[in-house]
């Protein structure tokens, strides 16, 4: 081989722009269809011109606000990995402890079935208007901002309501906060369970819609592995459990959608929440999981998000598979590399490639997909369930454009990307974060049966 010849293969995998532009002609995928306007909530103002629009003015945050908050912040996320072998899942001291089976007491006993749950309420109340006054007795192990967010209220203001420090989190269980809510799920109820044969700590968890970690902590008095025919105490969500013993589709070994497990929700914001009893993203055809230790999230977001993924594999014509980064750990929380994936609601997606470049090159503008991009963010969008896409700026510009080739309706391109009004602009389905060059970051909101979810998408919220 040439020294010419060689220079050049190395310009090209290095991402130079002149041996791109002599080896590599664009091309893009098949067309897909447009996103329906119903699925994305914004202005319906004529679309700007150029790009020199006036950025528009900046709505203020509340506390929670985590649209506008992400969207202030710098979040450099890791690359998502290429190859073909997906990242192993480290060993979990808690995972052997959690689903190790109930172990025969050394004496035979006979053991009495649990009774069904009989539950008062299950509804949860959205208050229009005048807010009542509530009074929260707390359960073991709940904190005050979970009162707070139970709610739909500012900690903040939870704690000046009841002459709290800034920093008071825990209060004796059986304490009480008074406070004007929003949202007004049925308070957790107390029931006596009987350990069952081939019970764990994670089954019974999953079953009653409680997170595993607190169910261990408030049994902590039942041994460390159990042992059939001793008694736990639950404290039950009834908005949750009664979701997850109702919501039971005709399981099908063929569709993915009716095997993802009921039962998992977020707790909090997603930059400082937690995720109860996550669901991990199933493997299926067009898409790759390639952080296995963080690809656990919510019922809603991952249910949505598989219903994607299918949309975009059955209409786009793309060959490849689309690469899915991290999404959160099983019981969420901090993420290395990462502000938000706390709470099981955000995924990164690498950008899809050209066919024209090896899967395995670097993400650089000009060798972006971006029809099938456009594509697979409509796919998205038409779940009605996204609350806000991260996309570089530069980046949306060659999406808009592939958008408007495709024949993409004017007004759909404005409801969906923010360019051109400038990357500060409060509009747009897909907005700029700086740090989402290689990989798109898709935030879900909080499923219907969330009672401690924080959307985080109402800007000027007011509480007193």
């Amino acid at each position: 081989m040439s020294l010419v010849a060689v220079v050049f293969i190395v310009l090209l995998a290095a991402g130079g722009g002149v041996a791109t532009a002599l080896f590599v002609s664009p091309r893009a995928t098949q067309a897909a269809k447009a996103v329906s306007s119903a699925t994305v909530h914004a202005d319906g103002e004529p679309e700007p011109e150029a790009e020199s629009v006036e950025p528009e003015p900046e709505p203020e945050s509340g506390e929670g606000g985590e649209v506008a908050v992400a969207a202030a912040g710098s979040e450099i996320e890791p690359e998502i990995p290429v190859g073909d072998v997906e990242e192993p899942a480290p060993e979990d001291p808690d995972d052997a402890i959690e689903r190790a089976p109930a172990v025969e007491p050394k004496e035979p006993v006979k053991v009495p079935a649990n009774e069904p749950l009989e539950l008062d309420l299950v509804d949860i109340e959205f208050v229009d208007g005048d807010r009542p006054w509530v009074l929260h007795k707390l359960a073991p192990f709940e904190t005050v901002d979970q009162v707070a967010y139970r709610h739909d209220v500012k900690p903040t203001t939870v704690r000046t309501w009841n002459g709290l420090g800034p920093d008071v989190q825990k209060l004796k269980p059986g304490s009480r906060l008074k406070l004007k809510a929003r949202r007004v799920p049925p308070p957790r109820q107390k029931f006596k369970y009987t350990v069952q044969p081939g019970d764990t700590w994670w089954s019974i968890a999953v079953a009653y819609a409680i997170d595993s970690k607190v169910l261990r902590a408030s049994n902590w008095q039942a041994s460390k592995r159990l042992t059939v025919g001793e008694e736990l105490n639950l404290w039950v969500d009834p908005a949750v459990y009664n979701w997850v013993q109702t919501d039971r589709p005709a399981i099908d070994d063929e569709d993915l959608l009716s095997n993802i497990r009921r039962g998992a929700v977020s707790i909090g914001p997603t930059s400082n929440g937690r995720l109860i009893n996550g669901v991990q993203i199933p493997p299926g055809e067009g898409w790759r999981r390639k952080r296995i230790p963080s690809s656990y999230g919510t019922t809603h977001a991952v249910t949505h998000l598989i219903a994607a993924m299918q949309e975009f594999h059955r209409t786009s014509g793309y060959e490849r598979d689309l690469l899915l980064g991290s999404m959160s750990r099983r019981h969420g929380g901090k993420l290395d590399g990462h502000l938000s994936h706390q709470s099981g609601r955000d995924i990164d997606i690498r950008l899809p490639l050209s066919t024209e470049h090896p899967p395995w090159f670097p993400i650089k503008p000009w060798r972006v997909d971006y029809k099938a991009l456009w594509t697979l963010v409509a796919a998205l969008a038409d779940t009605g369930e996204v609350l806000i896409i991260f996309l570089d700026y530069e980046l949306q510009k060659s999406l808009h454009k592939a958008a408007a080739d495709m024949g993409i309706d004017k007004d759909v391109r404005r409801r969906m990307i923010q360019w051109p009004r400038g990357e500060s602009a409060k509009s747009g389905l897909i907005r700029h974060v700086d740090g989402h060059e290689a990989h798109i970051h898709v935030r879900f909101r909080c499923g219907p049966h969330e009672t401690e979810c924080v959307a985080g998408n109402a800007y000027a919220r007011r509480d007193g």
